[in-house]
């Protein structure tokens, strides 16, 4: 009797191993697949920080939505950024509420701060994984295209029901992954 609880114990816990990663991945899936795509500017960023990894650090431009007065949302409040596309086709935040919009789409996400009109954000779209060999040099890359003044990148975002999945970076009007490319030809 006893052996067959452990066994039991067992089965269930490595169930539990795989299934949990695999639903994270077809999640992901999911959302690249069937979510709705907006391309958001990205604005220059602190310089690469070792202990984070391997991935392409990013800041949203406009991180933010404005503040209301009436409204106190505390840090680390979770709250439903909703999204519109300017003239040139960007996504730029407009508002954030606590209830789930039915209608527009929005990234569910925290609040970081206010700091006076403005409640700044704490996007889920901040890092852009790669190959971990293939990472600084796009990092490099990555920094060169967002200098002040010149800030030629963006990325295109899927979402879906609030979740959102980073598509493509983009540096001059080229996915990050040509750039390296044409950047180890020369």
């Amino acid at each position: 009797m006893k052996s067959k609880l452990i066994i039991g114990l067992f089965l269930a816990v490595s169930f539990i191993q795989i299934i949990t990663p695999l639903s994270m991945i077809i999640k992901r899936e999911s959302v690249l697949k069937n979510g709705g795509q907006f391309k958001f500017k990205t604005a220059p960023v602190d310089p690469y920080d070792v202990f984070r990894g391997r991935y392409v650090a990013l800041q949203i431009e406009n991180n933010y939505v404005p503040a209301i007065k009436e409204t106190k949302f505390s840090g680390g409040q979770t709250v439903y950024a909703l999204i519109d596309i300017d003239n040139q086709g960007f996504a730029r935040f407009t508002a954030a509420t606590t209830v789930r919009p039915p209608d527009k789409p929005y990234i569910q996400t925290k609040t970081r701060y206010v700091s006076g009109d403005k409640m700044y954000l704490d996007l889920p779209i901040d890092r852009y994984y790669m190959e971990e060999k293939a990472a600084p040099m796009a990092e490099r890359i990555y920094q060169h295209y967002v200098q002040r003044g010149k800030q030629d990148a963006y990325v295109i975002v899927r979402i879906k029901d609030g979740f959102a999945v980073i598509e493509s970076l983009y540096v001059g009007a080229q996915r990050i992954e040509d750039a390296l490319k044409q950047e180890r030809k020369r």
